[in-house]
C-alpha cells in the first residue's frame, strides 16, 4: 500500500519503523522544522535517508502546495501521528483508502491535548493509546483499535511517553496487515461518553503547595522531561522540580511550601498536611542537581518557604 506519514515526534517515527519492515510503500515523510516550542521532537533524516524517503519540512500540511505535493504519491493511507494540528477535510480526502491518527487517550476520554501529563496529573492508574479515522474534528473519528496501557505510580512523563512509544509499535504491527488485506475497522466513538483535556502551556506548571502529598506528586511527574516540567518560587528566583519521591499516607504537622529538612539527596517540603520529597531540582537556567543542593549548593536552608501559587498568581495580574 502507499504511505505518506505526517509526524514530528518520537510515537510517529517508531511507527514509520514499524511500517517499514511490514513492507509498506512509504513514499514521503512531512515533518516541522526545528522548534523549540515542541516538547517531544524529533529527528527524522536518518530514517528516511536508511529508508531511501523523501522528507519534506512544512509548517502546514493544509496549504495548496502540500496537497498538491501529497495527491502526486497517491496514497492509500495517509498517517498523521504526532502533529499537533488540525488537518483539513481536504487533506484527509487524498487517500484512496483512509487517512488515520492516534491519540494517547482512551478515547472517546480525554479528546484534545497533552493527555499524557493530564493522566499523570489525575492519578489515573490506567490509560489507553486510541488508534482512529481521522476527521476535522479533533480525536472524534471512528475508532481502529485501542492499546490499553497500565500506570504505575513511579510513573513520570518520561515513562509514560515510552509506553506510548511501545503501544503505538503493537498497533501498526496488528492492523496494518489487515489494513493490506482490505480490511479496515471502524468503530463509532460514543459521543455521549466524550471529554475534553485542555492544552497545557509552560507557565501553567506552577505548583500549588497546599494541595496533598499526592496531587502534588502526580502534579510534578506528569510535566517533567520530556516537558518543561513543574516549578515553584523560593526567594524570587524559579526552582523546577524535575523528580520526587511518591508520598506516604503519613501526616505532618506543617507549612505547605517549607523546607522541613535534607536527607541525602533529597529535600522534605510541606504540603497540605504531609510532606514531599523532592530529588531532583533545576535553579533558574543552572543545570539540574540533586535536591539537597538547594541547601548545599545555594543559598537557602531549612525552614524557607515556597511562595504560595496563588500569591504568585495574584502578582502577575
Amino acid at each position: 500500500m502507499n504511505v505518506v506519514f505526517i509526524t514530528h515526534n518520537e510515537v510517529g517515527l517508531a511507527c514509520l519503523t514499524e511500517l517499514n519492515e511490514l513492507g509498506a510503500n512509504i513514499q514521503a515523510v512531512y515533518t516541522r522544522g526545528s522548534d523549540k516550542e515542541i516538547s517531544d521532537q524529533t529527528e527524522l533524516k536518518a530514517f528516511t535517508e536508511q529508508a531511501n524517503v523523501t522528507l519534506y519540512q512544512v509548517e502546514s500540511i493544509n496549504t495548496e502546495t502540500v496537497q498538491s505535493q501529497i495527491k502526486q504519491y497517491a496514497p492509500d493511507i495517509l498517517f498523521v501521528i504526532g502533529w499537533s494540528r488540525l488537518v483539513e477535510q481536504d487533506v484527509l480526502s487524498i487517500p484512496s483508502v483512509t487517512a488515520v491518527g492516534m491519540h494517547p487517550a482512551p478515547l472517546p476520554r480525554g479528546r484534545g491535548r497533552a493527555p499524557i501529563a493530564w493522566s499523570l496529573i489525575k492519578g489515573l492508574e490506567e490509560t489507553a493509546l486510541s488508534f482512529f479515522h481521522l476527521v476535522e474534528e479533533a480525536d472524534a473519528g471512528d475508532l481502529i483499535g485501542q492499546k490499553p496501557i497500565l500506570i504505575d505510580t513511579t510513573d513520570d512523563a518520561a515513562d509514560l511517553y515510552e509506553k506510548v512509544v511501545d503501544a503505538a509499535r503493537e498497533l501498526i504491527r496488528h492492523y496494518y496487515p489487515q489494513f493490506e488485506a482490505g480490511v479496515v475497522p471502524r468503530n463509532p466513538q460514543d459521543e455521549t461518553q466524550a471529554t475534553w483535556w485542555p492544552k497545557r502551556d509552560p507557565h501553567h506548571g506552577l505548583i500549588d503547595w497546599t494541595k496533598p502529598s499526592q496531587e502534588v506528586y502526580n502534579w510534578i511527574r506528569g510535566q517533567t522531561r520530556p516537558y518543561p516540567g513543574a516549578f515553584s518560587y523560593l526567594d524570587g528566583r524559579k526552582v523546577t522540580i524535575w523528580s520526587a519521591n511518591p508520598p506516604t499516607d503519613s501526616t505532618a504537622f506543617v507549612t505547605p511550601g517549607e523546607i522541613t529538612y535534607v536527607n541525602s539527596e533529597t529535600v522534605g517540603v510541606g504540603t497540605w498536611e504531609g510532606i514531599i520529597e523532592l530529588t531532583e531540582i533545576q535553579v533558574g537556567d543552572d543545570a539540574p542537581v540533586s535536591a539537597d543542593a538547594l541547601v548545599s549548593a545555594y543559598d537557602f536552608e531549612v525552614g524557607d518557604v515556597f511562595e504560595n501559587a496563588r500569591d504568585q498568581l495574584e502578582e502577575e495580574r
